[in-house]
């Protein structure tokens, strides 16, 4: 029992099958690159970086940092504005690149008139060359992660190549300046303009504000007061206060009806009704007194009973005159609210001319704003216009190479090798996956199922050469070679894979031997008749044993034995002479029999399917232990599968690198539906097996 390989050991296999295949395309490869990187002609290509930073970054801007200006599109304008015509035909005069044969073919390039104007629009034919090959020679990268931005061209010669690079710079620079001081100027100008309007219509509002106080007596006493809001404010808060005053005299009022004049606070606090109150509390505790003492009608009794009598008349005389007073401040108090009142009214009626004033003022204010925003501006625009700050700046400017920057030759030939190693290893995989020939045991596993397989190796043909070997550009095919390799080689390795295909098929099972075996292929030249006659010699040796020829219309066992093949299996089917007459001893093994086909004929498929063969294949049954069948391929012809029908066994033979497993697929498929003999044992005729790492032989059972 064979394990099934692993990827790697599939991979490895794959590239020693096609190994000559991978050496060829490698060589091939990386050839051409050593050839390609030495016939190069050496190119310079300097690289210049400059740093593009957001306007309003220069010292002094019309612009403020952290405006709406999108860094990261901003950046990549100015990149793809360094690769502009207007740009590049710029450096072209000024550098007479139309002139230099490194650009121009030299022809177009003395056509170019020696005075040319600089600022004219049309090109001339030099030029316009000269524009194309300086666009494909230019590389603009921008780095993503910052404002650098890197500049390079690419030429043979490396002073023009670091000259035309700092040009560009230069020209780029200037032109962004220019285009800034330009757009600075004409801006300013627009400001002074605006300024005059803005200035007349400043001094207007402020001249309305002034005319409206002196008509309306308003003032502003701070910049969040005047005098309205102030009198406003004051009338508003004494209208609160009598208000309040109104209101805690009715109080007292109302209370002085429900409980008495005494219960007020103003008459309990009052220092008379106190002086009062205390003289006729000691008048009644005298009176109390005397009354014990006395008697109530004693003289002195009565005194103190008319004293306290004329206390009490000054004690409500005196609270009766609180009371009016009180009521007198509370009419005083009505009178003050309803004045406050009306005074309030009146001063209301001034808040329309209020509401005047104040749109009045917030005009000017917004006047005045406007105006000394757009004064800062101009003088802004006039420092930043003579001044030379600018947000692009050369960080590196590029420099003579020493050194050309490609063909790097070490580089080229070195990955020219390890791309004509790994492209090699990559067709040997692809081939080896639109190569659907069949070459190992592996291939009949994967494709086909679990199968029992016997390998029979290649066999050397006349000269040392061997016969079937798989080569990925040219087989050998069609060489003379004596196929009783199992008598003229015994030790062989093909007559020692014979001898473990005779004892696979011959003990299948302890239960069941096939005595009929049908050897077939799926179509022709696969080496099913050499399978044949060998494993017939390997049976003759050891029990009696008939090979049969039943190919009829391609006959070759008679030839192989070198007997006589006059009268055979045709002969006997079409009943011109008995089975016995046909029998031919081999010759070389006693216990082996060869029934020939005979002459070839035309009626061979009918012959074969013909009940004369039943007979045949009974007869053979009584006389032999084992019966060899020599069948046609099953894919053309119908013989092998009538044949299948009448066998114990059939094995299906197969050449390496010769069959496809589509028509072994369908071979198999073909005897199966006949419902004849099973396929005890595919054989796969002329493995290599060095290339494939087997040894002499052996069974693959899967």
């Amino acid at each position: 029992m064979r394990h099934k390989p692993t990827e790697l050991v599939r991979a490895i296999a794959t590239v020693k099958k096609h190994w000559r295949l991978s050496l060829i395309f490698a060589v091939l490869f990386s050839g051409a690159c050593t050839v390609i990187a030495f016939l190069t002609k050496p190119v310079y290509e300097p690289v210049a970086r400059i740093e593009i930073d957001p306007p309003g970054s220069e010292i002094f801007s019309l612009e403020r940092p952290g405006s709406d200006t999108n860094e990261s599109a901003y950046v990549e304008t100015q990149a793809q504005d360094l690769r502009g015509d207007g740009l590049a035909i710029d450096v072209i005069r000024q550098l007479n690149l139309a002139q230099n044969g490194l650009l121009v073919d030299r022809r177009l390039a003395q056509r170019v008139p020696p005075a040319a104007d600089a600022n004219r629009e049309d090109l001339t034919p030099a030029e316009s060359a000269a524009l194309t090959a300086f666009r494909s020679r230019l590389k603009i990268n921008r780095d993503a992660t910052s404002h650098l931005v890197n500049i390079s061209f690419a030429s043979p010669d490396p002073h023009l190549a670091a000259t035309v690079v700092n040009t560009l710079l230069t020209q780029f620079v200037e032109r962004e300046y220019k285009t800034r001081h330009d757009a600075i100027l004409q801006s300013t100008e627009w400001l002074a303009r605006q300024l005059d309007d803005v200035r007349a219509k400043m001094q207007a509002s402020n001249t309305a504000v002034s005319e409206f106080q002196q008509v309306t007596g308003l003032a502003d006493l701070d910049a969040d007061k005047n005098t309205y809001s102030e009198a406003l404010t004051d009338l508003n808060r004494q209208l609160m206060h009598a208000q309040e005053e109104r209101l805690r005299l009715q109080a007292l009022l109302s209370g002085s009806l429900n409980q008495g004049p005494e219960s007020l606070p103003e008459v309990d606090n009052n220092p008379v009704v106190q002086a009062l109150s205390e003289k006729l509390a000691e008048s009644k505790a005298e009176l109390s007194q005397a009354l014990v003492i006395y008697g109530r009608e004693h003289p002195k009794v009565k005194e103190l009973q008319h004293k306290i009598d004329e206390l009490q008349t000054q004690l409500a005389a005196r609270r009766e005159a609180i009371l009016n007073e009180l009521r007198v401040s509370l009419a005083i108090a009505n009178k003050h609210e309803q004045l406050l009142a009306k005074q309030m009214k009146s001063t209301t009626k001034l808040g329309d001319q209020m509401a005047q004033y104040s749109s009045l003022k917030k005009q000017a204010q917004a006047d005045t704003q406007l105006y000394n925003s757009l004064y800062a501006s101009v003088r802004e625009a006039g420092v930043a216009a003579a001044s030379k700050s600018s947000n692009i700046r050369i960080v590196d400017q590029a420099r003579v190479l020493d050194k050309p920057t490609r063909p790097n030759r070490p580089t080229d030939i070195l990955l020219g090798l390890v791309g004509g190693a790994i492209g090699g290893l990559v067709l040997a995989f692809l081939w080896e996956a639109v190569d659907n020939r069949i070459y190992t045991p592996e291939d009949i596993t994967r494709w086909i199922g679990p199968s029992s397989i016997a390998i029979l190796p290649a066999m050397e043909a006349n000269g040392g050469g061997r016969l079937g070997l798989s080569k990925p550009l040219r087989r050998k095919r069609n060489q003379e070679v004596r196929p009783l390799f199992f008598l003229d080689k015994p030790s062989s390795p093909q007559a020692e894979a014979v001898r473990g295909l005779y004892t696979g098929v011959r003990f299948l099972g302890r239960s069941w031997t096939p005595r009929v075996l049908l050897i077939t292929s799926s179509l022709a030249a696969e080496g099913k008749t050499t399978v044949a006659i060998n494993l017939a010699m390997a049976m003759g040796q050891q029990c009696r044993t008939c090979l049969v020829d039943a190919d009829l219309r391609r006959p070759g066992v008679a030839a192989a034995f070198g007997l006589n093949a006059e009268l055979g299996l045709g002969a006997v089917l079409t009943g011109l002479v008995p089975l016995e007459d046909a029998l031919i001893p081999s010759g070389s093994i006693s216990n082996l029999t060869v029934l020939p086909a005979g002459p070839m004929t035309a009626a061979a498929g009918q012959l074969i399917l013909s009940p004369a063969m039943g007979d045949v294949l009974l007869q053979l049954r009584q006389r032999f232990d084992c019966v060899i069948i020599d069948s046609p391929p099953v894919l053309p012809y119908a013989d092998g599968r009538a044949l299948a029908m009448g066998a114990d066994g059939v094995v299906l033979v197969g050449r390496s690198a010769v069959t496809t497993r589509e028509a072994m697929i369908r071979a198999l498929q073909l005897l199966e539906e006949a419902h004849g003999a099973p396929v005890i044992t595919i054989v796969l005729n002329a493995t290599d097996v060095k290339l494939h790492g087997y040894n002499y032989y052996h069974n693959v059972e899967a």
